[in-house]
């Protein structure tokens, strides 16, 4: 035991006083025989034993009065052991920390952080008016907080106005912030009060336990108080929407999708028949139910066609529960709309698979695709009205006169996509006199590699050797399914200029494709508002064998994608809660604001290479980008969702808590936690007064 004043005990020595007045007090009488004191003696004789007990209450009580007081004066407490760790007794500087991470949003009616913010309330009115404190609101990301101090009403005011975020928390790093504020208090007393859920995610039991600075300098633990904001709940039940995954279906027509729902239970208790739905507003577009085991994993596929091309914003549900938060996941979808192509016929046959647009209208009429084609022939198209389409393309066409050559180049500037391959009827001069201005690169003359009919064509044909499948025109062609370019054989090709066509300036160039002799195979560019594509070979197989590769078809509808600006790579980007997200705007495009669902500006930043670098986000749901006329750019469009660790609700057992604090720190709490104890010389004082007044109730008798 120690003592806060030690000199105050030599009162104690007042107690002796009761004690020698009953000693010096003893006296001896001297008998004197006298007959009538007979029948006194034996009335004394009935109540001496009756006297006797009075009297030593008496000293008992006196004694008990003039020891309390001078050692309740000395302040005395009880010292564990020095190994021990350190255990505040007195005055402490404190540090509130509270979770407001995502899974502070469950709710059972009332929410976890509800109950929390009032735990945090309590133990802010529970400091002595000695007692420093501050506190820390624990985010994902959360600012150092200030040190102690005795403004109760800032302090207040920091709880009343926080919030609990979308985003997981690391509770450990808030507790060393929390931790570093105290070592600037010059109070010897260090405590930690902790009020969160207390869940699986929320600590990094792995790492040490936060320690702060003793006045010498050593580092020591200090006091620990759990406030349990789920009041002792041995489980928290929950299931999420841990990961939706849209993927055309295109066995099921051009604008259709796969929804597949991955559902986590996180409770013991099985889940039967839990609705998933794809919405679009208020919009039920389909529906479903699974059935998920206690603590496990389930997934439902849901099928949805929707009826217009566009982008499509919504999100896929789930029946909520008490974190409702991570029932719902946004999407945004490019869905493809019909796209009108004139194919212009340049080498027509009355053999099907002779025919120059045979490959290419079966590609782009097979099942899934967009596009609705319209083949003509050299007379009949030049008749048709361009505004019409989406894309044109010219296979094998002879160069169009200067009329046809304007309407063509104004389709191109005002939008429209352009697809030029070669063949015999292609004359190079011709196409750089009338087209040069849309043309990627000009063309020089065609080379051949080695005749189809020589017996050594497959070994000596040209091939791919440089594809940049970075590019969304060639993302899919990756691993295996590159296979299907690279193995394909080229007999001839056109050589292009090394320079651009005479008027690039106006729009970017590319060589997406390349031979192994370095010559172009594919080249792109964009010319007003219109991109042009030039293939070097025939998409026939006069030149080359591509046309029968398992590349052909999807490539062909990728370049219709690709020349209206629909490809569906633009929309699926996604962003965790508390992450930063890299957008890229195409061509003239301007990223002027982000919006989030909420209708809050988030910060963006423009990089040198021309991305803007957009966030953190700080909720889930669908953000919106606007452009520079401040209007929004649906194709720019992306969606945010939840960390799945943070829908894991189970609870961190009381003695594992212990374990990683230390056994001689904490201290467990609730909304009807004990006040901090009574001092033991409160105790003391409250005896002697009790003693005082039962002497006085022994006197009067």
């Amino acid at each position: 035991m120690t003592f806060a004043h030690p000199w105050m005990l030599l009162g104690a020595l007042a107690a002796l006083i009761p004690v020698l007045v009953h000693l010096f007090d003893r006296r001896r009488p001297r008998p004197h025989p006298f007959g009538p004191m007979a029948f006194v003696l034996r009335s004394q004789k009935r109540t001496a034993s009756r006297l006797k007990l009075k009297r030593l209450l008496l000293y008992a009580l006196r004694t008990l009065i003039l020891l309390a007081l001078p050692i309740a004066l000395a302040m005395p407490e009880f010292r564990r052991d020095e190994n021990a760790a350190a255990v505040v007794k007195g005055p402490a500087a404190t540090a509130i920390v509270l979770d407001a991470s995502l899974s502070m949003r469950w709710s059972d009616g009332k929410s976890l952080f509800e109950r929390a913010r009032e735990e945090a309330r309590d133990a802010l009115a529970d400091l002595r008016p000695e007692e420093p404190a501050t506190v820390l609101v624990c985010t994902d990301a959360p600012d150092a907080p200030v040190a102690p101090a005795f403004d109760r009403a800032r302090l207040r005011q920091l709880i009343d106005e926080a919030a609990p975020t979308y985003a997981a928390a690391d509770l450990s790093r808030c507790l060393d912030l929390a931790a570093r504020a105290l070592e600037d208090s010059p109070i010897a007393g260090k405590r930690l009060v902790v009020v969160s859920d207390l869940t699986a995610g929320s600590l990094r039991l792995e790492s040490p336990a936060p320690t702060v600075k003793s006045p010498t300098g050593e580092p020591v633990r200090p006091e620990v108080v759990l406030r349990d904001a789920a009041e002792g709940l041995d489980a928290l039940p929950n299931h999420a929407l841990v990961d939706l995954k849209v993927e055309p279906a295109l066995q099921a027509g051009p604008r259709a999708f796969q929804f597949t729902f991955t559902v986590k239970n996180f409770s013991e208790t099985p889940l039967k028949d839990l609705e998933a739905a794809v919405r679009v507003g208020d919009t039920t577009l389909g529906k479903g139910f699974v059935d998920v085991p206690a603590n496990g994993t389930a997934q439902k596929t849901l099928t949805v066609r929707f009826t217009q091309g566009g982008t499509i914003v919504g999100e896929g549900t789930l029946t909520p529960d008490g974190l409702a938060e991570d029932d719902r996941r946004a999407f945004v979808l490019a869905v493809p709309r019909p796209l009108k192509a004139l194919v212009v016929n340049g080498s027509p046959n009355a053999t099907r698979y002779r025919d120059e647009a045979f490959f290419v209208e079966a590609a782009l009429s097979a099942p899934g695709s967009p596009v609705q084609a319209a083949v003509r022939d050299t007379s009949a198209a030049w008749r048709e009205d361009l505004s019409q389409y989406d894309l044109v393309f010219l296979l094998n066409v002879s160069a169009p006169e200067e009329t046809e050559a304007a309407a063509l180049t104004s389709f191109v500037r005002n939008g429209g996509g352009l697809f030029i391959s070669m063949g015999d009827h292609v004359d190079p001069d011709a196409y750089n006199a009338r087209l040069g201005a849309l043309l990627p690169r000009r063309m020089r003359l065609v080379r051949t590699s080695v005749e189809r009919d020589d017996p050594a064509a497959d070994d000596q044909a040209a091939k791919l050797a440089q594809v940049t499948t970075e590019h969304p025109l060639f993302a899919p062609f990756t691993g295996r399914a590159e296979e299907g370019l690279t193995g394909a054989h080229f007999y001839r090709y056109m050589l292009l200029e090394a320079e651009g066509g005479s008027d690039a300036q106006e729009g970017t160039n590319q060589v997406l494709a390349a031979y192994q002799d370095g010559a172009p195979s594919v080249a792109v560019a964009r010319r007003g508002r219109g991109r042009v594509a030039l293939f070097t070979s025939t998409v026939d197989r006069d030149w080359t064998d591509f046309p029968i590769r398992t590349s052909f078809l999807p490539l062909m509808q990728r370049f219709a994608a690709y020349l209206t600006g629909s490809l569906e790579e633009r929309e699926e980007q996604r962003v965790r809660v508390g992450e930063t997200l890299s957008l890229r705007p195409e061509g003239n495009q301007t990223i002027s604001a982000v919006k989030s669902p909420e209708g809050q500006d988030v910060p963006v930043k423009p990089q040198p290479d021309g991305a803007v670098v957009v966030g953190p986000v700080h909720e889930p749901g669908t953000f919106s980008v606007l452009g520079a006329d401040s209007k929004p750019v649906p194709s720019l469009a992306f969606a945010s969702t939840l960390d799945p660790s943070e829908s894991d609700l189970s609870r961190l057992p009381q003695d594992t808590l212990s374990a990683h604090f230390g056994e001689e720190t904490v201290k467990a709490s609730t909304s009807d936690a004990e006040r901090p104890p009574v001092p033991l010389w409160t105790w003391l004082i409250a005896a002697a007064a009790l003693a005082f007044f039962l002497e006085g109730t022994l006197l009067r008798k």
